[in-house]
């Protein structure tokens, strides 16, 4: 039995045991209990040697990755030592940064112009759109002022006497 499985019975026989009132003592079966203990120990020192493998493994693998690591970079160093100075490292890098430089510059450039364009776009838009609306809101109230007119002329007649 696992370790875990030996701890969630212990737990369920405390959950499970009476309580007395007005306290936070339970009363539980001893002898269930013992045997819950008893096996945990049983199992115990299998858990603990497993424990020490896996560290002991933990070791062991961390140590082979550090030296494999460490002839990689001693190996990668010697190569690079092998392949290039440090001066025709420090020109192509040189060389490299103009030109991401002089690509950043295009592309700020480009991105400025694109940025322009839209604005100058969404400004017509609103313009446009802004007109229309307006447009249709004087006409709207061109159509109420006519109305209201109407309506008072209309008030006006009825209210005044007739001359029969």
């Amino acid at each position: 039995m696992k370790i875990d499985q030996i701890l969630n019975q212990m737990d369920q026989l405390l959950d499970e045991a009476s309580s007395f009132p007005f306290t936070n003592k339970k009363q539980i079966d001893a002898e269930q209990m013992r045997e819950y203990i008893d096996t945990l120990r049983m199992n115990l020192p299998g858990e603990l040697q497993r424990a020490r493998d896996t560290e002991e493994n933990k070791k062991q693998i961390i140590a082979d990755a550090n030296k494999q690591a460490e002839d990689i970079i001693n190996a990668a160093k010697a190569k690079a030592q092998e392949i290039v100075s440090e001066q025709e490292i420090l020109k192509e890098a040189e060389a490299l940064a103009e030109e991401k430089i002089r690509e950043a510059n295009e592309r700020s450039e480009q991105i400025v112009l694109d940025a322009i364009d839209k604005d100058t776009q969404i400004r017509q838009m609103l313009t446009s759109d802004l007109d229309r609306v307006l447009t249709n809101a004087e006409d709207i109230l061109t159509q109420n002022l006519e109305d209201v007119r109407k309506t008072k002329e209309a008030v006006i007649a009825v209210a005044a006497p007739k001359n029969n």
